[in-house]
């Protein structure tokens, strides 16, 4: 009677790793995983303005703007859903002014987001647009510097999908980014847990 139980669960455990194929997928906590990059998004994309207003102004930035070196230290501070590890997106710095597919971002703006080269994100997108809060046409920053001009780093443009590098003293927005589906260990182990459970009870129950 309760042989289809094991299974069952099983196969949502299966369910929840393998349905991250391709594209962007909502993950609790605020969390989007991009499955194209195995790269975990904040879902609130200028994350530091939100702290900043809930917090009156203890952590975070005022705007969620920074320079580049408080960016790339707030990022590598942050502990969010329970993963430390965080950090800025890293560009490609063999490619500049025009569509830059290849950086983080850039993926993120032009395969994640269906952005259109030249078009601020706000005003063309594909429905993942949905899953991110406060996505604006703004400056973020990656963690890349520019090494061929010193006080300079690069950063990209969802105002028009261009990555340009600027000085470092510039203030953009932060938009922390994490390798992995961050969700998945914790989660795993909640079914494990759950599974040895039932085998428990099983056990027990033949008794």
């Amino acid at each position: 009677m309760h042989k289809p139980v094991l299974p069952a669960v099983l196969l949502a455990a299966l369910s929840f790793t393998g349905a991250a194929e391709a594209g962007l997928f909502a993950r609790p906590g605020g969390l989007v995983y991009d499955s194209d990059q195995n790269l975990t998004w904040l879902a609130d994309a200028n994350y530091a303005a939100t702290q900043y207003s809930a917090g009156g102004g203890s952590a975070g930035a005022d705007g969620g703007l920074f320079d580049w070196a408080d960016a790339k230290a707030w990022a590598e501070a942050l502990i969010f859903a329970g993963a430390e590890g965080w950090r800025l997106p890293t560009a490609d710095p063999t490619c500049a002014g025009d569509a830059c597919p290849t950086a983080e971002l850039g993926s993120l703006f032009y395969t994640g987001l269906g952005g259109t080269y030249g078009t601020p994100i706000t005003a063309s997108h594909n429905a993942s647009f949905d899953l991110f809060l406060n996505l604006g046409d703004v400056l973020y920053w990656t963690a890349t510097p520019d090494d061929a001009n010193p006080g300079y780093a690069w950063s990209f443009d969802f105002y028009d999908g261009s990555q340009l590098a600027y000085q470092d003293d510039s203030l953009f927005v932060a938009w922390a980014v994490h390798h992995g589906d961050v969700p998945v260990p914790a989660t795993l182990a909640l079914l494990a847990a759950g599974l040895l459970g039932l085998r428990r009870q099983r056990v027990g129950g033949s008794a």
